[in-house]
């Protein structure tokens, strides 16, 4: 195991070793730092298909298989890793270890994601444990998020994330970028229905670069042949988003 330098206050992180244990941690390379678990015998455990990344992503519980279709339709993060690594550190006399469960990566900005229903994320013990990890891993250069159930959930972006994510195989042929290209010269957003009026734009090829991140909808209105669709950002941004939202503790 790659481990990073001990801070001040004894905590470490260590990662995976998907490089030689020499070279600085490439975030767009990690791997899990554990096998996939089962926490219980009515756990869920099932895999989430990342055509842009190439790979599957295995995850834990119902909760964490929706937050990874949302982080795949809407984060157009640089990098982002479930089970990331794993922080050593002291508490009440002990060591213990804690295991996020992802890592999501825009640029210099590391976000550290803690998925929980919740019941789970208001108790007090926990609430008093997530504070500690995110004082220790400011420490480290890592900004700590909880994501709660009834966020990961909420509507209507959960229905539009499992509407688009049918179309990530979708192939855009070179001709068809550039209708689409075109039919933005003059506007910076129009309508769907207006979009699929152009000979040889589909409403899959278009949706798939929605996906890329080449063009934008509004997740928080219900998707239809009346949506806009946009060159920038358009509607509430809320987390995760492109540019990540400032924090607010």
């Amino acid at each position: 195991m790659q481990a990073l330098i001990e801070e001040p206050r004894s905590s470490k992180l260590t990662f995976a070793p998907s490089q030689g244990s020499t070279e600085p941690v490439c975030f767009n390379r990690l791997q899990r730092v554990r096998e996939p678990v089962t926490r219980s015998k009515a756990g869920v455990q099932g895999k989430v298909a990342d055509v842009f990344g190439g790979r599957s992503r295995h995850a834990e519980s119902l909760n964490e298989l929706q937050a990874f279709r949302i982080l795949l339709a809407t984060a157009q993060a640089d990098a982002w890793q479930e089970q990331p690594f794993t922080l050593e550190y002291h508490a009440e006399g002990e060591k213990r270890r804690y295991t996020p469960d992802l890592l999501v990566v825009w640029g210099t900005r590391r976000e550290v994601v803690e998925i929980k229903p919740d019941p789970e994320a208001d108790l007090p013990e926990n609430r008093a444990r997530f504070a500690l990890f995110r004082e220790l891993l400011t420490d480290h250069g890592f900004h700590f998020r909880l994501w709660k159930r009834s966020e990961i959930c909420a509507e209507p972006r959960r229905t539009n994330v499992n509407l688009l994510l049918r179309y990530r195989s979708v192939g855009v042929p070179a001709a068809d970028r550039e209708r689409i290209r075109l039919a933005f010269s003059a506007t910076p957003d129009v309508r769907l229905r207006t979009l699929l009026e152009t000979p040889g734009i589909t409403v899959q090829r278009t949706l798939r670069l929605v996906l890329e991140g080449a063009l934008h909808i509004d997740w928080w209105e219900p998707l239809t042949v009346d949506s806009r669709v946009s060159v920038t950002p358009i509607g509430r941004q809320v987390w995760p988003c492109p540019v990540p939202e400032p924090d607010v503790d």
